[in-house]
């Protein structure tokens, strides 16, 4: 055994008994004497992730790529780091390129189905999971998943019959199933689902999360059968519990809102040169009929559509890291605005073969950052979405989000939000005076078509005749509302919070004080 092959044993088997700092002294030992070994790069880059220190180990799986591209340690350690970034695109580069290095392993194909799903492929994370059916995969995500997918596609049936197969593959885990049921919202509970979700609400074998997720499709069942008063202890005792594991963290969000009060534009936004694309940004509170105006322009022949990108609240959290999110925004000279510029069309025309002339970035939470979107794109169209407080609230009182909005699982957190994100919107629009559309959900939904007219107006688009018929659009929804935005407009969403005020009055009361605040403050 020659010395390098000595080195590399001693620095594999210190990484396997978890001795790092040894096992990276031998592995250097290696790359001093051959700085192309593919085996000590790779052990490095392993090393270094197993330490959460990512840019290290980028680079020498990296490095060892220069040498050896295609082997399979090299691809397996670049997949994490694209995981980790959540470089989607990239991660689906690399998995292509180990299915076709490794052949059609299970983990691969469920891992390139739930990328797939990440870059809106919807066909090939379909191909994906049908796969892994086929070849007895296991693992009862696998039904989830697909269940996601039809639902995105509009077959409440097809994802239903998943949710369940799920449901029954997977019995720890019920709430998922039965949340995702209620999430299809064309879905009708059975008087057997009824049933059986009641008994589950009682089950002391269920996780504190998959209890507020069994008590939240209550809620949806309980509505169905017009028993409001059962829906609403149902909502209650579900965002009781998700009160408790994920509290608001207000003082943390309000911090941030007040900084950027203090915003006042770049001078170097003139001194920028003109971009071939305009973003069209969609904001608003979740719930609020964002994704309805996302499918109306989505159809136009010369917008692209995209997903809920995360790109501004990356910026902005790089920026926080570095000093101060805001501080960092009032000083972006001409070169960092145009490099953020750049990063941000190269991630959004992964989307695209071709790039469209208008690109939709719809993102709610992008109401906090239209100070850092009119630094970066002057010319960018904003589309503030505004639905009735009080229908807002409710409808987000009764959502579980799997992530994010925190604020959503009490009433006190729903007011402060609307608060603050009524007091940032106030600032933004005395910065930019009527650059910022606001969309009134109920104007939209009860006189559709001078709306829709007003909306492709302020994006200097021509009339289309698709806009209008929207729903027939077969384009994938990721968002709750994939089956409401397949309907002509209909106006049932209009005080749906009604029926709830004789069980929570004091809350109702406190949400339309708001609720009028808004309406003087985008309509009057």
């Amino acid at each position: 055994m020659s010395i390098i092959e000595q080195y590399l044993s001693q620095a594999e088997a210190l990484f396997q008994s978890k001795n790092l700092s040894s096992a990276r002294m031998y592995a250097r030992k290696v790359i001093k004497r051959d700085d192309k070994h593919i085996g000590a790069l790779c052990l490095l880059g392993q090393i270094h992730l197993q330490q959460q220190q990512y840019s290290e180990a980028e680079g020498y799986f990296l490095s060892a790529a220069a040498v050896e591209p295609g082997a399979v340690p090299v691809l397996t350690g670049l997949l994490t780091i694209a995981e980790v970034k959540q470089d989607f695109f990239l991660a689906k580069k690399y998995l292509l390129q180990l299915i076709h290095t490794q052949g059609n392993t299970a983990k691969f194909r469920y891992k390139l189905g739930l990328v797939a799903t990440k870059v809106a492929d919807m066909a090939l994370a379909e191909q994906c999971f049908k796969w892994c059916v086929a070849h007895n995969v296991t693992d009862p995500a696998v039904q989830l998943n697909l269940g996601h997918i039809y639902k995105a596609k509009g077959d409440t049936e097809k994802a239903a019959h998943f949710y369940h197969q799920y449901n029954r593959l997977n019995p720890t885990q019920v709430g998922v199933g039965y949340w995702s049921l209620a999430d299809l919202k064309q879905y009708r509970f059975t008087h057997d689902d009824l049933t059986l979700l009641q008994g589950y609400a009682i089950n002391e074998s269920l996780s504190q999360q998959n209890l507020a997720l069994v008590h939240f499709a209550l809620c949806k069942a309980y509505e169905q059968t017009k028993q409001i008063d059962k829906a609403c202890e149902s909502m209650l005792l579900a965002n009781q519990i998700m009160a408790q594991h994920r509290p608001f963290k207000h003082t943390q969000f309000a911090s941030i809102v007040l900084s950027l009060l203090g915003h006042t534009p770049s001078p170097h936004i003139n001194e920028l040169p003109s971009c071939e694309q305009i973003p069209i940004f969609i904001v608003g509170m979740p719930r609020s009929g964002t994704t309805l105006v996302e499918q109306i322009l989505a159809c136009h022949t010369q917008v692209g559509a995209t997903d809920e990108l995360p790109f501004m609240e990356r910026f902005a959290l790089q920026m926080d890291m570095s000093g101060g999110y805001n501080a960092n925004l009032s000083q972006l000279s001409a070169r960092h605005i145009e490099q953020f510029r750049q990063r941000y069309l190269a991630e959004i025309n992964h989307y695209f073969s071709d790039s469209p002339t208008y690109v939709i970035d719809k993102n709610p939470n992008n109401f906090l950052h239209i100070g850092l979107i009119k630094t970066l794109f002057p010319q960018a169209k904003i589309i503030n979405v505004v639905r009735n407080t009080v229908d807002n609230g409710l409808s987000v009182f009764k959502q579980f989000f799997s992530f994010g909005h925190d604020y959503s699982y009490s009433f006190a957190g729903i007011s402060s939000y609307w608060q603050h994100y009524l007091d940032i919107m106030k600032h933004w629009d005395s910065l930019y005076p009527n650059e910022i559309l606001h969309v009134c959900f109920e104007q939209l939904v009860q006189d559709p078509e001078p709306q829709i007219q007003r909306i492709l107006d302020y994006c200097a688009l021509t009339t289309q005749a698709q806009c209008f018929t929207f729903y027939e659009s077969e384009r994938a929804v990721l968002t709750p509302s994939a089956s409401q935005v397949r309907q002509p407009m209909n106006p049932k969403a209009i005080g749906q919070a009604n029926k709830y005020k004789a069980f929570i009055p004091d809350q109702i009361a406190e949400l339309e004080v708001i609720a009028n605040k808004a309406a003087l403050q985008f309509f009057a």
